[in-house]
């Protein structure tokens, strides 16, 4: 795994890496946001173009202000490629998914200090092996998908039919990677609805840790689905 993420690096050299959790106030505080480098586009009227596929597909997603928020920075190395934007997409969230996992962790760890009953001690150490299952799936999709840019036009339109049936297995896998990375981002904060977990106060930290990485997530996997009816 560690040396398909090294080629995944190499055929996109400006993957951003650093992300950041923000608080808002809303009932979930969780929302990553990129901090990239991307190369300049050749032309202002490019950019535009480029801006306007990302918003186009965002549009579709469960959150399309995220979406664009997380998805902007890469619009150099994007271009006009759905692959390539899938990745992106997953890229970010993956990003989340690290940052969450070391939220959890560090909650979990001081228990005490966070007033975690014994279930809710329990429900945040579960919490922190659903999250690290949800990055190894993610780093199968972003492998997956960062090998589907680099094919010749891209997953979008094979070359063959034997080549268009590997496309869409890879892209049937990075569906399910994301949809089961989802569902433990989801079952991560159903440990904590309980009262014996510690009530609503544990319940809102934890979304504050969570559901960002579950919004990025979801925005992610609709636009693989898109990306996916193109192939069909």
């Amino acid at each position: 795994m560690a040396l398909e993420r090294r080629r995944s690096s190499a055929f996109f050299p400006t993957m951003p890496l650093l992300l950041l959790l923000m608080l808002s106030c809303s009932w979930w505080c969780g929302v990553v946001v990129v901090s990239a480098r991307p190369s300049p586009s050749s032309s202002s009227s490019s950019s535009a173009s480029v801006v306007s596929f990302i918003r186009s597909w965002c549009a579709g997603t469960e959150y399309p202000a995220l979406c664009d928020a997380t998805l902007a920075p890469y619009a150099a190395t994007v271009g006009s490629s759905p692959a390539r934007l899938s990745w992106a997409a997953l890229t970010v969230t993956l990003g989340g998914a690290r940052a969450a996992t070391a939220a959890m962790k560090a909650m979990a760890t001081a228990a005490a200090g966070h007033h975690l009953t014994p279930v809710g001690a329990e429900a945040a150490r579960d919490c922190v092996s659903m999250l690290g299952d949800a990055e190894d799936l993610l780093e199968q999709a972003v492998d997956a998908m960062a090998s589907l840019a680099q094919q010749k036009g891209n997953a979008a339109a094979g070359s063959s039919s034997s080549g268009s049936r590997d496309v869409r297995f890879q892209v049937d896998s990075v569906q399910t990677w994301a949809s089961a990375a989802l569902t433990n981002d989801d079952m991560c904060v159903e440990g904590f609805k309980g009262e014996d977990a510690g009530g609503g106060g544990v319940l809102e930290a934890v979304r504050g840790h969570v559901a960002g990485v579950a919004h990025l997530t979801a925005n992610a996997l609709g636009i693989v689905n898109a990306m996916a009816k193109q192939i069909s």
